[in-house]
């Protein structure tokens, strides 16, 4: 069996279709190519932005470990301004006896005393003690000034002014309801451990 015979007519076109093939061929492998390049350009750059913001991360560290100690410390002092007793009749017991004395150093003497319910806050047990007494409005300044001034965490939380003599307004019948706070008693849970 013997091949035909191709003409060059036909030679020239298988050629120009080799051609044609072979480009398309190097068409599809530089595309492929390009295509495979973007990608690991596109991953390395993604990889290069996360290890840069990890570089920051560590590089701000000691900034944060700095400022979570002054926070820190900043929190022990504000804990050491609670009242001491970890339970509200203690820590009632505690501000009333505070509160007398302070009004006794004014010589006010305290005609009402009394614990009012805990008043639960985010963080901390607020402990109310009603008091009421009679002094002079200068009397009283000095103790609310002496209850802003003190080493705990106060607020007068109400205030009741009544003048017991009309004809003669110096002294002035007080009630106040001044708030001390606790941190919350760690609650159990039924397992056993604290929450």
């Amino acid at each position: 069996m013997t091949l035909p015979e191709v003409s060059e007519r036909e030679k020239k076109f298988l050629a120009v279709g080799g051609i044609i093939v072979f480009l398309i061929i190097i068409f599809q492998v530089f595309s492929w190519y390009d295509d495979f390049r973007r990608e690991v350009r596109e991953l390395s750059d993604a990889r290069r932005f996360k290890l840069e913001r990890q570089l920051i991360r560590l590089s701000q560290k000691e900034r944060i470990e700095k400022r979570f100690e002054e926070v820190k410390q900043m929190l022990a002092r504000q804990e050491r301004a609670l009242l001491r007793g970890n339970k509200p009749p203690v820590a009632a017991a505690e501000l009333q006896k505070f509160l007398k004395e302070t009004a006794s150093s004014l010589d006010i003497e305290v005609k009402l005393e009394r614990t009012l319910s805990p008043v639960e806050t985010e963080f901390y047990l607020g402990i109310p003690v009603e008091i009421g007494f009679t002094a002079s409005t200068g009397k009283l300044e000095g103790l609310l000034f002496r209850l802003r001034k003190s080493p705990f965490l106060l607020m007068v939380s109400e205030m009741k002014v009544r003048v017991t003599n009309i004809r003669n307004p110096v002294d002035i019948y007080t009630t106040l309801i001044v708030t001390g706070f606790i941190k919350k008693p760690e609650i159990k849970n039924k397992k056993g451990t604290e929450t």
